[in-house]
């Protein structure tokens, strides 16, 4: 099963597994029961408890395999960290304009314009 953020919670049977992608920096929080989390380019597995959360790093990549019955919610990363995110997303194509360009682009967020006089 693939999580593509349209759900954010499971209820989970032993030994059933779940397969998380792009969620880098989203919470998985464990709210009943125990399994095992295996990370994109980790050599170890993680064991999370009923009460545990983990926040999903590098990648975004993960399997969940339960080990008993559990229930796990995905939470989004805090709207601060999302900011920065699409603030450097706006920056690197401002920069990638320049490039291309030779020009200079403004932002209208930086430029101040008053009515003449």
């Amino acid at each position: 099963m693939e999580a593509r953020l349209a759900r954010s919670s499971w209820n989970m049977d032993a030994g059933n597994l779940v397969s998380i992608e792009d969620a880098s920096g989203w919470t998985v929080i464990f709210e009943q029961g125990r399994a095992w989390l295996t990370l994109e380019g980790s050599s170890q597995d993680k064991q999370l408890n009923a009460g545990e959360r983990f926040v999903i790093p590098g990648s975004g990549h993960m399997v969940i395999e339960a080990d008993r019955a559990s229930r796990i919610r995905l939470e989004p990363p805090p709207a601060s960290a999302l900011s920065r995110v699409s603030a450097g997303l706006l920056t690197g194509t401002r920069q990638i304009a320049r490039a291309l360009l030779g020009a200079t682009v403004y932002s209208a967020e930086r430029t101040r314009c008053r009515p003449a006089r």
